[in-house]
């Protein structure tokens, strides 16, 4: 990546972990403005999901979901489950902000499937409490509960509220079977 392009990214991010993220949009947007006319197709599509993750801070819906879309098939093409795992969830994130709840019910629950699939389960914990999230919102509290658990499962350290709550959990999940 250019010397330019990453100073202007570098400043996004601490502009982003600042919450400022109307300069952040601005920096992520002039980054793929460079990367558009000289960058790699995996840097550029990187740039696309950060822009994608501010816009929804900024609950910029239609705008996060146009950026993100296209940039899970960039990675999958590339071999790069982790950053196409990424790529759905930022792409479940916008589709919720929309409205389009078994959208985005579909793009992370991909994605929890990528990062299982790529071992990373802080990632995938985090996106199972979404898939939890929305599936007691469309009416599934029996999937609800059982994504829960298995996002609690995920940790690799438990506190104790954890530990306590994924065995209720199970409990519960256990007695509903029967």
């Amino acid at each position: 990546m250019d010397e330019n392009i990453t100073k202007i990214s570098a400043q996004a991010f601490k502009d982003y972990r600042k919450k400022n993220f109307l300069a952040a949009r601005d920096g992520f947007q002039k980054c793929i403005e460079l990367l558009t006319q000289e960058g790699s197709e995996k840097d550029l599509a990187e740039m696309r999901n950060n822009l994608s993750v501010t816009l929804c801070d900024l609950h910029e819906w239609q705008q996060a979901y146009d950026t993100v879309s296209g940039t899970d098939v960039i990675f999958e093409n590339l071999g790069d489950q982790k950053s196409q795992a990424m790529a759905l969830a930022n792409t479940g994130t916008a589709l919720q902000g929309l409205g389009k709840k078994e959208e985005a019910l579909a793009a992370f629950e991909k994605s929890s499937d990528l990062f299982k699939l790529s071992g990373e389960k802080l990632m995938r914990a985090s996106v199972l409490k979404k898939i939890s999230d929305l599936q007691l919102t469309t009416g599934k509290p029996l999937q609800a509960l059982a994504s829960m658990q298995a996002s609690y499962e995920q940790k690799e350290k438990k506190s104790l509220k954890d530990k306590i709550l994924n065995s209720a959990l199970g409990q519960y999940l256990q007695r509903l079977i029967r």
